[in-house]
């Protein structure tokens, strides 16, 4: 089950699975990759999209609405997976990182070309959070 900000957030089942996909979003470059993580991944588990098609276009009371689905859709996640895109400048995800990769629940993808790589590479490093290079290598440690 896929959940986007669009949706009302569940009530969380202590049996079911939560994750997050946070990161990059540039759809027109990359395509879709919360798309192609969740058909790769293949599991029952439900996913939480931030995905906003009008994102650009929200009020204030709509903006402020979304990070705070945001914000809860993050704490509520048994799993977190933050996907830096190489040619992104993705500010959001930084914060995420930053509130998350003591967290235990972070696994992070972030490729080398990536503008900030040896920044989110060294902190992971210290807080032991897993990284990883491409979207396929992330999948593969979860399936």
């Amino acid at each position: 089950m896929v959940i986007t900000s669009n949706n009302k957030l569940p009530i969380k089942e202590n049996d079911k699975k939560y994750i997050f996909l946070a990161g990059s979003i540039d759809n027109k470059l990359s395509g879709n990759w919360r798309k192609q993580f969740i058909d790769k991944l293949d599991s029952k588990d439900s996913f939480f999209d931030p995905t906003h098609d009008k994102h650009d276009s929200l009020n204030e009371k709509e903006m402020i609405a979304h990070i705070e689905w945001e914000l809860e859709a993050l704490s509520m996640s048994d799993k977190i997976i933050l996907n830096f895109l190489h040619n992104a400048l993705s500010p959001i995800s930084l914060v995420e990182l930053g509130l998350y990769v003591a967290s235990k629940k972070l696994l992070v993808i972030c490729p080398k070309e990536f503008y900030k790589s040896r920044y989110v590479y060294t902190l992971c490093k210290k807080h032991n959070t897993p990284i990883f290079l491409n979207l396929e290598e992330a999948i593969n440690t979860l399936t």
